[in-house]
């Protein structure tokens, strides 16, 4: 079985046409620093503010991107789990660490032929998903005495843009020793490759509505801006809602 490019990755338009991009590669040094200040910044919010309590929340939304494959912009349906920090400075200040994704869908191809009597085939799955995490500081104009909360914020984030291949390879030859009699002989791989990864601002606003005294419901937009890496270009607007529980 041929090795499959560890360099250079292929895909069809949809014209029929091929692009290439090259992957990006992991670079835990940049990503450990960032994990190392979240963790920072919330244990201090935890023992300064302990009396307020963090926040669990889950979101689903849809997030508009330009597709990897035709380079257009595609809506994609997106999840999201927070952790947010107690509210602080009288309910105006919170931090938010959050880690979500989208599927960017499956792309499939496939190559025929026979060489020398030799019948080749190929199949080639490309699952292709983006995944960030993110932290946030949140400023509450009007603090925790509205029935509407209003929020604006900012942030940085860390994404991975990823592709789990898999590939079939078969060849189909006749038995030298029974003509007629043919003998197939087949061989699969499968990986997972980091095609772009790096960190990236973006801004946010949204609004909490609390029902009863720990439990809110959460409207939210956000914009990643310079989400970019190894020609990939994942930057654009994300619109959730969800609910969040305060302990």
């Amino acid at each position: 079985m041929p090795a499959r490019t560890s360099n250079l990755r292929q895909w069809p338009e949809e014209d029929g046409n091929t692009t290439s991009h090259l992957p990006g590669h992991f670079r835990p040094q940049r990503f450990h620093g960032f994990v190392a200040t979240v963790a920072i910044v919330l244990m201090v919010g935890t023992v300064a503010w302990a009396g307020n309590g963090p926040g669990l929340g889950l979101k689903i939304g849809a997030q508009t991107l330009e597709s990897p494959i035709t380079l257009k912009d595609t809506t994609r349906t997106r999840y999201e789990i927070e952790l947010s920090s107690q509210v602080l400075l009288d309910g105006h200040l919170d931090f938010a660490l959050s880690v979500g994704g989208s599927s960017l869908g499956t792309f499939e191809s496939e190559y025929v032929d026979i060489i020398d009597d030799v019948l080749i085939e190929e199949y080639y799955s490309d699952s292709l998903s983006v995944i960030d995490l993110r932290l946030a500081a949140r400023l509450y104009p009007f603090g925790d005495s509205r029935p509407i909360r209003p929020y604006l914020g900012a942030g940085v984030g860390y994404f991975w843009f990823l592709d789990s291949w898999e590939d079939e390879y078969y060849e189909t030859i006749e038995d030298p020793l029974f003509p007629g009699t043919f003998l197939t002989f087949a061989d699969s791989d499968r990986d997972t490759e980091t095609l772009a990864d790096g960190f990236f601002p973006f801004l946010l606003a949204g609004m909490t509505v609390p029902v009863g005294s720990n439990f809110e419901f959460l409207f939210e937009f956000k914009c990643d801006f310079e989400k970019e890496d190894s020609g990939f270009d994942l930057s654009g607007p994300i619109y959730m809602f969800g609910a969040r529980f305060r302990f």
